[in-house]
């Protein structure tokens, strides 16, 4: 701080200068120039106090230049001191938030890109592609509320014979809900020990009871509908944990839901039952989330008849497109999913020791 002579100052705001220099974020100047103020207005990390001739008209110069504060010898010294402090202490503060606000921004940008990261390893974990099967024809749709979703869903082939199909809703959004869908496939075991598929029942129980041996923070459930389709014989047998019910469309028109349901996995240790149900051919079967029921008031199910002379895709599309709504970032208000199929009839027995994974 260069301090000319010819602009007295008390020696206590003389001492109140000197410390306000000394500070990185702070530059004390003597009679600046003009383009001087200019300069340091122009650097984001540095404020400047102007100390000036003139009075009023001086002060209000530098200020109008860009300097924090301005004193003049006419000020009283105690106004002098306080103006000082408390332009220091406004532009200290407004650096801060400045910090603050950058952290935020690059911790949210590197929230948004791990968030981004595993939406993507979520759905790596669905069905890369759908079973092609004489019997059988599937068509699915899965939209998320956010990045991740606490839906999911599974089509897997066991063998010849049998298809598993499941839609599974954590109760929740985002990441918990997200990690959930993954602790429950990674527990997903449709076949025995001999290799045969399990019944529908004894999975979700065991499913029940990996989440309650989780002892996970605040006792995280979900919904879970398994059904374990037979292509041979045209049935399929369901077992539901306090999840929508599977709609069918049946060929004479009718519509039915399909099954009962039991509690949600992760309340208690219970037994859940198993329906066996069969399917005539030209019988649609729709699997869904509750996020596509709209107010449970069944709108996605009459959408769903409305459209049924349409293919299975464009169907399920029609029948969403009716019932849900997109904010702007197209993003509906819940997790949807659902798994729809379209039998057509009995395949022929496979040998007894087929099996295709």
């Amino acid at each position: 701080m260069n301090e000319p002579a010819e602009i007295p100052l008390p020696d206590a705001l003389r001492e109140d200068l000197y410390e306000a220099d000394a500070l990185p974020e702070v530059a004390v100047l003597f009679d600046p120039a003009p383009e001087v103020l200019e300069a340091y207005a122009l650097e984001p990390s540095v404020g400047v106090i102007a100390v000036v001739r003139g009075g009023a008209v001086g002060r209000r110069a530098a200020l109008e230049l860009g300097a924090l504060e301005a004193i003049s010898e006419d000020l009283e010294e105690e106004e002098a001191r306080l103006r000082l402090r408390i332009a220091i202490e406004r532009w200290i503060s407004r650096l801060e938030l400045e910090q603050d606000r950058e952290h935020l921004a690059a911790q949210t940008s590197t929230l948004e890109r791990n968030l981004r990261l595993a939406a993507r390893l979520q759905r790596s974990f669905l069905p890369v592609s759908l079973p092609t099967l004489d019997a059988v024809q599937f068509s699915t749709a899965f939209l998320p509320q956010e990045f991740v979703s606490g839906d999911s869903y599974e089509i897997r082939r066991l063998d010849r014979r049998y298809v598993a199909i499941y839609t599974l809703d954590a109760v929740g959004h985002g990441v918990r809900a997200a990690l959930l869908t993954v602790l429950l496939r990674a527990h997903f075991e449709p076949l025995g020990r001999d290799g045969a598929p399990r019944d529908p029942a004894e999975v979700l129980a065991d499913l029940n009871q990996a989440l309650l041996d989780a002892h996970l923070e605040d006792s995280p459930t979900a919904a879970f509908c398994y059904g374990l389709l037979d292509t041979e014989r045209g049935s399929m047998r369901l077992a539901n944990a306090g999840h929508p019910p599977p709609l069918a469309l049946l060929p004479d028109g009718r519509r039915e839901y399909l099954g009962g349901s039991g509690l949600l996995l992760g309340v208690d240790a219970i037994p859940y039952s198993s329906d066996e149900v069969q399917l005539d051919p030209g019988t649609r079967v729709f699997f869904f989330t509750d996020g596509a029921d709209v107010g449970y008031d069944e709108g996605f199910a009459a959408q769903l008849e409305l459209h049924r002379d349409l293919e299975l895709e464009d169907q399920v599309g029609g029948a969403l497109g009716a019932v849900i709504t997109l904010d702007d970032e197209g993003r509906p208000e819940d997790d949807i999913t659902v798994v729809a199929l379209s039998y057509v009839g009995a395949t022929a027995p496979a040998d007894a020791g087929a099996r295709e994974d």
